[in-house]
């Protein structure tokens, strides 16, 4: 994806930071949320209520969501540039900006049962978003329309890998990996902390 450029440009450059800064870190992620594509909840608000939740992960409908165990060593690596030219292809040797590749998600599941691991599996076979849970409780969702309205992330390329045996020093654990569209991370919001968040289960 490229960023989208108006033309002609607007006659002053637009404000960026408006107020006081906001200052954001998410923390751990040690859990993610899956519904399928284009879910959402009315508001960031009902999004942090427990009966909310219990209601969606008890569904036998379309709009059920699963959680997944909890996870350790998870990160989210930005999308690198993608480029045309240097060299005497681009004036001055300059490469051109094309846009960004996607940001990429891993973790791992520590010491779970395969059966858990195998029902993850079959997430690959769905259109899919992810939210994630920090350590706070707190949900990384995505404002997609700009209303406050609660969304997750749409992820390509699920994989969850078969059983990693590493021997005496390290656990047992499998790997979890998706992408994330470049560009995924300009509607990212947290929501407050919860107490239900952590807990929950299928």
């Amino acid at each position: 994806m490229i960023t989208v450029c108006t033309c002609p440009v607007p006659t002053a450059l637009p404000d960026i930071v408006t107020g006081a800064p906001c200052y954001e870190n998410f923390g751990q992620i040690q859990k993610l949320v899956f519904w399928r594509r284009g879910h959402s909840i009315v508001s960031v608000g009902t999004a942090e209520i427990e009966a909310t939740w219990t209601a969606l992960l008890a569904s036998a409908t379309a709009n059920k969501a699963v959680v997944s165990p909890f996870i350790g060593g998870a990160s989210v690596v930005a999308g690198e540039a993608r480029t045309y030219g240097g060299g005497n292809d681009t004036l001055d040797g300059i490469e051109i900006i094309m846009g960004s590749e996607a940001s990429t998600f891993e973790a791992r599941i520590l010491r779970y049962d395969q059966e858990t691991i195998a029902a993850l599996k079959q997430l690959a076979c769905e259109q899919i978003d992810v939210i994630f849970i920090n350590e706070n409780g707190q949900f990384g969702w995505s404002d997609l329309e700009g209303t406050d309205e609660f969304f997750g992330f749409p992820i390509e390329g699920l994989f969850v890998s078969d059983l990693n045996l590493p021997g005496y020093s390290e656990p047992n654990h499998n790997i979890i990996r998706f992408k994330l569209r470049s560009n995924w991370s300009d509607t990212f919001k947290i929501s407050g902390a919860t107490d239900f968040a952590l807990p929950m289960t299928n």
